[in-house]
């Protein structure tokens, strides 16, 4: 079912794959960090500042026109793809599989994996590109416990990507 959500464009069915992301932790009885703590607020801030703007620099140096993304595509950045994408991915599978350095990778795989239908359908190469993001996710989930610091980089990483997706 996640397979499918990124190799199909937007349909009703898409919005079944967020409530299974957000579900399988509550079938399986596991409650997911969420919290709403400054500090971890301030960390993720800190760090999508510390490797984001550095990038978008980059882009504009070299020409690239990025393009505001509006906000109710934010929202859905936020609800519908990263929140339920980091409660799955770092706050279930990450948190089952130890929470440590070899499941931070383990996962990094299976969430670029989930997008390789991106790249075989539409020759999308940043697809298989969502490992090095996902490592940072996992990073910075294993550094505060909390989802809210990876899911305000993957915010962050998706609006950049889909502000100047035609980079490189």
């Amino acid at each position: 079912m996640v397979l499918s959500y990124h190799a199909f464009p937007v349909t009703a069915f898409s919005y079944l794959v967020p409530l299974f992301l957000y579900g399988v932790p509550i079938y399986f009885q596991r409650t997911v960090p969420l919290r709403f703590d400054v500090k971890d607020i301030v960390k993720g801030f800190a760090v999508t500042a510390v490797l984001l703007v550095p990038f978008l620099c980059y882009l504009l140096i070299m020409g690239q026109t990025v393009t505001l993304v509006p906000f109710r595509a934010v929202i859905f950045q936020l609800f519908v793809v990263a929140l339920p994408e980091e409660i799955y991915f770092r706050g279930f599978l990450q948190e089952r599989f130890g929470n440590n350095v070899q499941s931070v990778i383990m996962v990094s795989i299976l969430f670029s994996i989930m997008h390789l239908p991106q790249f075989i359908m539409y020759n999308d190469i940043y697809a298989i590109l969502t490992v090095f993001p996902s490592l940072v996710m996992g990073v910075l989930y294993m550094w505060t416990g909390n989802i809210i610091t990876p899911t305000i980089f993957h915010v962050a990483a998706n609006i950049v990507f889909l502000s100047c997706c035609t980079i490189l």
